[in-house]
């Protein structure tokens, strides 16, 4: 059996949140996988962590109530504290993330240690982007490539060994936190999944001209700590 909590930062996600933990409960091969649902969610004027708390008793929830709104990746770096089961997962609160995949990748760990949803994987497929949201991710996807190596290491639907992330602080405020893990994690093997990017029905992107600026510090601040660790070598 593989224990195994599944982060979803969460904000404005109230509609969503309930359908979502549904559809993925009822996908996960629960005869081979414990799985818990952490939910840490940033203070959501549409009551999101109380309907989350709802859910607690139906499934193995757990909910993290943030003051503010504090940033996604700090709020998966805050599920990721409280778990203490060998693998960890994020997934969006938005229901974009399909989770046909989910056993396939944590299946995967057996001999991976980090499983990507790619939507750059050969048989990915990404529902109505708009050309500006394409040109804007194309770009970022291909710098983070020259980092990582891989395919789509901006994405946020992914699954690890724990002991990737064993001993790291991590910093990421903004939504790329696999990119900070690929960067500064331990770990040999990486595998990606294609998967259907879907449009979401409830939410809107969060996107914006702000997270593209975290993204482009992060990229500045990641050169240069391959390449200082590289000197090192």
């Amino acid at each position: 059996m593989l224990n195994v909590s599944l982060i979803i930062p969460t904000y404005n996600e109230a509609k969503n949140i309930p359908f979502l933990i549904e559809e993925i409960f009822a996908t996960a091969d629960k005869s081979k996988i414990n799985l818990e649902f952490i939910i840490v969610d940033d203070n959501s004027p549409d009551g999101t962590g109380e309907i989350a708390e709802g859910l607690i008793g139906k499934y193995p929830v757990r909910v993290i109530h943030r003051s503010g709104k504090l940033g996604l990746g700090a709020a998966v770096a805050e599920g990721f504290k409280l778990s203490d089961r060998e693998c960890v997962g994020v997934m969006d609160g938005d229901m974009s993330h399909d989770p046909i995949i989910l056993n396939e990748m944590i299946f995967s760990l057996a001999d991976n240690d980090i499983a990507i949803g790619s939507r750059f994987e050969e048989g990915s497929k990404v529902e109505n982007w708009g050309l500006i949201r394409k040109m804007i991710s194309g770009a970022g996807v291909f710098m983070a490539r020259i980092l990582t190596g891989a395919k789509d290491p901006l994405s946020g639907y992914f699954f690890m060994k724990k002991d990737v992330i064993e001993g790291l602080n991590l910093k990421t405020k903004g939504y790329k936190i696999l990119l900070e893990i690929l960067v500064k994690g331990k770990y040999k093997k990486v595998k990606e999944f294609p998967y259907t990017f879907r449009m979401r029905k409830y939410s809107a992107s969060k996107l914006n001209g702000k997270e593209f600026l975290l993204f482009l510090g992060q990229i500045v601040k990641y050169s240069f700590y391959k390449a200082i660790r590289l000197f090192e070598k």
